[in-house]
């Protein structure tokens, strides 16, 4: 029965097939899959880092190698030629006597191989908090896949304002003081949620329009408005913002308080989003 890749997990599949990749021999049925893999957040340094690795033991192993010259001549500074024929044939005749020796000798290798994969497998799914979080990347994700599921990335399900900040105030490790938007004008609260990218956790709060599937999203994580591209900026009575978009959304960020930065992430133009984050904070 063939191997059928469709049927291993994303992560093994990526790491199934990155040599084939990185030396150009990766198959066109499944390139798609595999570089549509790449794309997801925290996956796209795997190959590079997988490279370094692999450049790194192929260096340690050729280290370890010395030519039969480089031999003779450490042999040479330390005895003389006689006595280092007498160790070699003696040697000889210890290889030859058992071939064990070189079982163990070759298990050693083997194991100190499984110790460098062991440790790259570590490194890629054991949370590394030097990785750089990416807020207009990760939250515009984020606004997406909550709009194609609003009610399954809920952890509380609410219309009340009271509700979602006590549930925000409470939350455990948030590391800020969330900031919840009052009702507006056509759109009410359905709920919140926290994002946990281990590098960063992110307060969301989704709403809704009435007789519309239509939603909004209001994100607060701790960081500065500074650290983000820079962006025509915007001056909505007051309001100061930088206006973003991708292919699905468009996107306001303003510095909510010394050490948080809001997002509001919706389908609705960059000014009307400023116009709603002025009514409603």
């Amino acid at each position: 029965m063939g191997f059928d890749p469709s049927t291993i997990s994303d992560e093994d599949f990526v790491l199934s097939y990155l040599s084939e990749h990185l030396d150009g021999d990766l198959p066109d049925e499944i390139k798609p899959r595999f570089e549509e893999m790449l794309k997801q957040p925290g996956q796209e340094e795997i190959p590079e880092h997988f490279q370094k690795m692999r450049g790194r033991m192929q260096l340690a192993l050729q280290s370890c190698y010395l030519k039969e010259e480089e031999k003779s001549e450490l042999h040479a500074l330390l005895q003389d030629p006689a006595e280092m024929e007498r160790q070699e044939a003696a040697q000889a005749e210890a290889i030859a006597r058992s071939e064990s020796q070189a079982f163990f000798l070759r298990k050693s290798i083997l194991g100190s191989l499984l110790a460098i994969f062991v440790g790259f497998l570590a490194y890629i799914f054991v949370p590394d908090n030097s990785v750089e979080f990416k807020p207009l990347e990760y939250l515009g994700y984020e606004a997406v896949a909550m709009q194609e599921d609003p009610d399954g990335r809920l952890e509380l399900a609410t219309k009340k304002i009271e509700d979602i900040g006590q549930y925000l105030a409470s939350y455990p490790g948030l590391g800020f003081k969330a900031r919840v938007l009052k009702p507006f004008s056509g759109w009410t609260p359905e709920g919140t949620t926290v994002a946990d990218y281990e590098i960063a956790k992110v307060a969301v709060v989704q709403y809704g329009k009435s007789n519309s599937g239509e939603k909004l999203f209001h994100f607060n994580y701790k960081g500065n408005l500074g650290d983000l591209p820079k962006s025509d900026p915007g001056n909505l009575r007051g309001l100061v913002y930088q206006a973003y978009a991708n292919d699905d959304v468009n996107i306001i960020a303003w510095q909510h308080t010394d050490n948080m930065v809001s997002f509001m992430v919706g389908r609705l133009g960059a000014v009307e989003l400023a116009e709603i984050a002025v009514k409603a904070k």
